[in-house]
């Protein structure tokens, strides 16, 4: 496939975009995926509106990254973008290109020219469900586990979620995780 050929569309349905300074954001609703793109990745992103070749790409992130940029720093893009699934069609990059590292890129440019190594890191983010497994402070807990809350400071006392170690010495508790000296003697009192 010639480069000219290419001409790659990001995808803009279920997708929320914030903008930051030098990276944007993006959460994709489908997947439950946050992405965060470099200044590089983000250009090339913009930039892919079904129209624009990796070459014309190429001229554009020279002018906007006031660096030079070759093709393989586009085709990297394209290859992280696609595969964070923010782009309608898959890449189909030459086979010269589809193995392209970034590493092999940050090489070709240097060291002073890494700005123009695109770069999209993803997580998975947390469901709702998943995200609610633990409580915080004085929410209702069970301090031998079975209850469906669990604290998120793993200090269940006096059937609530307490702050862990905060107690000084003397100070009156219940359960070792509630002292300083991670100890609650006998008489509910912390040893100091």
């Amino acid at each position: 496939m010639a480069d000219d050929a290419f001409l790659p569309k990001a995808r803009n349905e279920n997708l929320v975009i914030k903008e930051l300074p030098v990276e944007v954001l993006v959460y994709d609703l489908k997947t439950d995926r946050a992405h965060c793109l470099n200044q590089s990745a983000t250009l090339t992103w913009k930039h892919c509106d079904g129209k624009t070749s990796v070459a014309e790409m190429t001229s554009i992130l020279t002018a906007e990254l006031k660096t030079q940029v070759d093709e393989d720093t586009v085709w990297l893009a394209l290859k992280q973008l696609g595969k964070a699934r923010l782009l309608e069609q898959p890449v189909i990059a030459p086979i010269e290109k589809s193995r392209l590292s970034r590493r092999e890129v940050i090489r070709k440019l240097g060291l002073g020219a890494t700005i123009a190594a695109p770069l999209v890191m993803s997580i998975i983010a947390p469901t709702a469900a998943s995200a609610a497994t633990c409580h915080g402070t004085g929410f209702a807990c069970s301090p031998n586990g079975n209850s469906t809350a669990t604290c998120c400071s793993q200090c269940c006392a006096g059937g609530s979620c307490r702050v862990l170690h905060a107690l000084a010495g003397g100070a009156s508790c219940t359960q070792d995780c509630q002292c300083a000296s991670a100890n609650c003697l006998g008489g509910g009192t912390c040893h100091s």
